[in-house]
């Protein structure tokens, strides 16, 4: 597959997953149930724009291998606004996966649904006009 498809492929994966997450997010009724799917469609929407993001840095000869390296490509390419909130999204998906608390399940819920949302539309919204251009 060539760099441009597997960039295609992977974006095409994360506005999926993005899809789903924001229509988990929507669901009128709040439940544990939709905490939960909420976060788990959070967890691999992250995991699929960190890996867009280090595609596009190796589709530009540069080799990034964790989240938090990719994310600061993506600050210096202008691909996302708030390098700061992404460390706060990094520290959140790293919770989730030794989450036990309620409160901190709560935390990390209304943290999606009132930061993380609105960054993954923002960074969408960047990496299409890289696309475009």
């Amino acid at each position: 597959m060539a760099p441009n498809e597997e960039i295609q492929s992977l974006f095409g994966q994360f506005k999926e997953a993005h899809s789903r997450l924001t229509e988990a997010i929507n669901i009128k009724e709040e439940s544990d149930i939709k905490r939960d799917a909420v976060i788990k469609r959070f967890e691999f929407t992250y995991e699929l724009l960190w890996k867009t993001y280090k595609r596009i840095a190796r589709s530009q000869k540069l080799d990034y291998f964790n989240p938090k390296a990719c994310f600061q490509f993506a600050f210096k390419s202008n691909l996302i606004e708030d390098e700061e909130l992404f460390l706060e999204i990094i520290d959140a998906r790293n919770k989730t996966t030794h989450v036990y608390s309620e409160e901190e399940v709560k935390k990390i819920y209304n943290f999606i649904k009132e930061k993380v949302v609105t960054a993954f539309n923002t960074a969408e919204k960047k990496i299409e006009e890289m696309e475009g251009a």
